[in-house]
């Protein structure tokens, strides 16, 4: 189990997390992509609007040895150009996200989410794109080690 597995994962439990979520524009509904790792660096003015992605930012051995963990970072960017409280979509969709991580702790089976959460929204934004982001710490599969005699 190896932290690209952990990010794929993640956007899979991410894809059922967002399904039911979509921002409501003048131009109609606009449904949210999901990514494991870093977004497309192309992506069409579509996909650009509204996404959300899972990126392993680190990881670490416990000083026992007995388990590895990895940081995570779920990346929001959401597109919303309301006349009034356009901001609300993506405090909306990170809460939404949120309560979806702390009801389901485990991912595939295999990954199990950590205490605490971070919950974190930049002063500065690029209106009406909003973004945010939530950083967790998700335990990944330790290797056994294995004694080898190389003489």
């Amino acid at each position: 189990m190896t932290t690209v597995e952990l990010m794929d994962n993640l956007a899979i439990f991410l894809q059922a997390a967002v399904a039911d979520y979509s921002t409501r524009q003048p131009s109609g509904k606009r449904a949210v992509k999901v990514y494991a790792g870093y977004p497309p660096a192309r992506m069409s003015a579509d996909e650009q609007a509204s996404f959300v992605y899972a990126l392993v930012t680190g990881a670490q051995d416990t000083a026992d040895g007995d388990m590895s963990t990895a940081n995570v970072e779920i990346g929001f960017s959401i597109y919303d150009n309301s006349d009034a409280d356009d901001w609300r979509s993506l405090y909306n969709i990170m809460e939404h996200v949120r309560q979806h991580l702390l009801k389901h702790r485990f991912v595939a089976g295999r990954h199990r989410l950590m205490l605490p959460l971070k919950f974190e929204v930049p002063e500065m934004q690029p209106a009406p794109q909003w973004q945010g982001k939530i950083t967790a710490i998700y335990t990944i599969g330790q290797p056994y080690e294995e004694d080898i005699n190389y003489d």
